[in-house]
């Protein structure tokens, strides 16, 4: 990270969700993880206000209608920790409402493909043509191979949770992979891990192996 930039990823990335310029995989990314954070929802309200003021003199894009409002006067309304149990979807019962109308029957077998053991995957269509957003599910114990990135990676996990390299993530946390880094994901012990993973480019394998199957797939 550079260390003359004083905010963290995620603190951008919010700040990018105040001003309108993000596209709608990461927006509705962002609102699931404030939806699964109601008690953190203050804070983030702050920056997003220091995000509205940097960009006051620019023309930013619209966020997805009354999206983020409809959010904080639940939790103003002292809903407090009950927002996170009724933004849920009774057929999709680990996703934050932000993101189950882009997710068709998130328990139902046919719509997740096996890529790996342990190791599935559904694509969510969000409309836009900004990189790929996937649904992972990541067996306990299990873990994603070694892989770095062409492009940014945001995730945000929706059940469970994973370590890597860089740290450990549960539920509502999100992790940020910039351009070029090498993880690898593995779930933690006891419990399956779901993960929502917005990415501006391709995957790309690491070590002997991975790179046997790159260029197989090329």
């Amino acid at each position: 990270m550079n260390k003359q930039n004083t905010l963290t990823l995620v603190e951008s990335l919010l700040i990018d969700y105040a001003g309108g310029s993000l596209p709608l995989s990461l927006e509705v990314l962002v609102e699931s993880h404030i939806a699964m954070n109601p008690s953190s929802a203050r804070s983030i309200r702050m920056l997003l206000q220091i995000g509205g003021a940097l960009m006051e003199n620019s023309d930013p894009i619209s966020m997805s209608e009354g999206s983020f409002e409809k959010l904080m006067d639940e939790i103003d309304g002292g809903q407090g920790e009950e927002i996170a149990k009724s933004e849920v979807s009774n057929d999709n019962d680990k996703l934050p409402l932000p993101l189950r109308n882009y997710i068709s029957e998130a328990n139902f077998p046919k719509n997740w493909r096996r890529i790996g053991i342990g190791l599935s995957e559904q694509t969510v269509d969000f409309g836009d043509e900004f990189g790929n957003a996937k649904l992972y599910r990541i067996a306990p114990g299990c873990g994603v191979p070694s892989h770095s990135h062409d492009g940014n990676e945001v995730s945000l996990v929706l059940a469970g949770g994973f370590t890597d390299e860089y740290g450990s993530y549960g539920p509502g946390d999100i992790s940020i992979q910039e351009t070029g880094a090498v993880h690898k994901p593995v779930a933690d012990a006891d419990g399956e891990c779901i993960v929502l993973a917005v990415n501006e480019g391709p995957i790309v394998l690491t070590g002997p192996v991975g790179r046997l199957l790159n260029m197989l797939v090329r």
